[in-house]
């Protein structure tokens, strides 16, 4: 029978005196512990392939090994953070230390997504976005100036959700790309129908979960970059130039588009029109200032989109907390107006319901990983440089130690009272630590709100029935993405009564 040597052949075969080597070397410090691993490739076969899975299985090994937690993979380090404390002591207190990113050959280097912020190395151009995104709405002077946009779109989402219910995941979506890419690149999205610019970054945001949730092995064999698609085996070259093209446009499409708008003296003033005001603008600052405002979108719309879709299902579980909620809306702003963000210090059950939100249903269960820049030392443990440094966000916010009955969605544990205090907010969790947290955290916060209030404010969300009448509970079940979502869930979503949807109809 003839054989034909492929990539992978090769690839293993070249790795293998590396990894003896890497196996054998001790280290003059401990590393967290661990379940133990097989001679060479480690705790490869211990680690689960989906986010979902990981998180689950981390959490599991929580209570045998403890809060953070050493794993290895064909010589890579992992160290897997379950605590709250933990976390905040590395990625917040020794933030010099733990604020890169691991190298991905295959979602970084060939398909191109280390050039927006979220898997950007630690670096002045890193540096840099961050300073654009803290002048853009790091501050709550600079995030009131975008309120009458934040609220009017939410009226809109509204209307939609009031004309086609059954639709409402895809109006969520589209309503956070609207205010997004107004934000950033002063841009319209079609009112009806799709939209290009949407597309194309959906389709992107698609693809850069597929790369982090598949496993790539040119990313334990770096040298294999160099590899030409037409070799056998080769397969991952073909998708980067497909994944690589998309990123691509999803980068220079609305740029584009706010260029041309610029050169034609009609562009509203934007994120990009801003920072291309700011005197002489060089090749280098104008691919930084791209790039940028497409970490904007990359970075806020999906995560945006997820924690409205389970307040939808926590409502369609829960309706005494709905009640409770539209409760406090009516009498704080009664039934003659629709609230906007000046009522949120009047409204602390909101706040409250959208913490519970936030905490219930991480929008990511797993961070994406850190990477050492040196080596570190931890409660006595080594933590190698280049480890790859996970935080379980799934868990740090359903500890049952730091959170009452975690999987009951209960926003009165964000509320003090003489008998209990409140519990820790989620904010300080869900949206990453140290230099690392999410930039857009302001922006997702009032948005992810306003959204909330208001749709309590025009909607009663309810079981769906079945043909015989009987309520349809839906199931707690998420996708296995990085970015997870509620599998598609039956309920039903009304205007809570002629006043309420009389109230929305004027806003057109």
């Amino acid at each position: 029978m003839a054989y034909t040597l492929t990539l992978t052949d090769l690839a293993l075969a070249s790795a293998g005196v590396w990894l003896v080597y890497r196996f054998l070397k001790k280290p003059a410090l401990p590393y967290p512990p661990g379940p133990p691993g097989l001679p060479v490739i480690g705790n490869a076969l211990d680690i689960p392939k989906t986010a979902m899975q990981q998180y689950k299985q981390f959490t599991e090994w929580d209570g045998k090994y403890g809060s953070i937690i050493h794993l290895s993979a064909l010589g890579l380090h992992i160290v897997v953070l379950n605590d709250q404390q933990v976390a905040r002591d590395l990625l917040d207190k020794r933030s010099a230390i733990y604020s890169d990113r691991p190298t991905m050959a295959m979602a970084g280097e060939l398909c191109g997504w280390d050039r927006p912020l979220v898997m950007h190395h630690y670096d002045d151009t890193f540096k840099e976005f961050r300073r654009y995104f803290f002048k853009l709405f790091g501050t709550r002077q600079s995030l009131e100036a975008f309120y009458p946009l934040f609220e009017s779109e939410g009226h809109v989402l509204m209307r939609r959700i009031l004309a086609a219910p059954g639709d409402f995941p895809t109006h969520l979506r589209k309503c956070a790309g609207s205010i997004i890419l107004k934000v950033t690149y002063g841009y319209d999205v079609n009112a009806s129908g799709s939209d290009p610019v949407v597309d194309v970054v959906n389709e992107g945001m698609r693809q850069m979960d597929d790369l982090l949730s598949s496993g790539w092995l040119v990313d334990l064999m770096p040298w294999m970059k160099s590899i030409p698609a037409s070799f056998p085996g080769a397969t991952f070259q073909k998708i980067a130039q497909h994944y690589r093209k998309t990123l691509d446009t999803m980068a220079d499409l609305p740029y584009g588009i706010i260029k041309k708008k610029i050169a034609g003296g009609n562009a509203e003033s934007c994120f990009v029109t801003q920072q291309l005001g700011e005197g002489d603008i060089t090749p280098a600052k104008e691919d930084i200032i791209k790039w940028a405002a497409t970490s904007i979108y990359g970075g806020g719309a999906d995560t945006t989109v997820s924690a409205l879709h389970s307040f939808f299902l926590a409502m369609t579980l829960y309706p005494e907390v709905q009640a409770k909620a539209q409760a406090e809306i009516d009498a704080v702003v009664g039934r003659d107006r629709l609230p906007t963000l000046a009522d949120r210090p009047q409204l602390p059950y909101i706040t409250a319901l959208m913490n519970e939100v936030l905490r219930w249903s991480p929008v990511a269960p797993l961070a994406i990983p850190h990477a050492t820049m040196q080596d570190d030392v931890y409660q006595g443990y080594l933590i190698p440089k280049g480890s790859l440094v996970i935080p379980n966000i799934w868990f740090m916010a359903n500890n049952p130690e730091i959170y009452k009955s975690p999987r009951v969605f209960n926003p009165d544990r964000f509320i003090a009272t003489p008998e209990h205090p409140a519990e820790p907010d989620p904010h300080n969790v869900v949206f990453g630590f140290g230099r690392r947290i999410c930039p857009g955290i302001n922006l997702a916060d009032a948005t992810a709100w306003l959204e909330i209030a208001l749709s309590l404010a025009v909607l009663t969300v309810s079981k769906a029935v079945d043909e015989n009448g009987n309520a349809i509970t839906p199931e707690y079940k998420y996708t296995e993405e990085n970015v997870t979502h509620p599998v598609s869930f039956p309920c039903s979503i009304k205007a809570r009564d002629a006043r309420a949807e009389a109230l929305i109809a004027v806003t057109e």
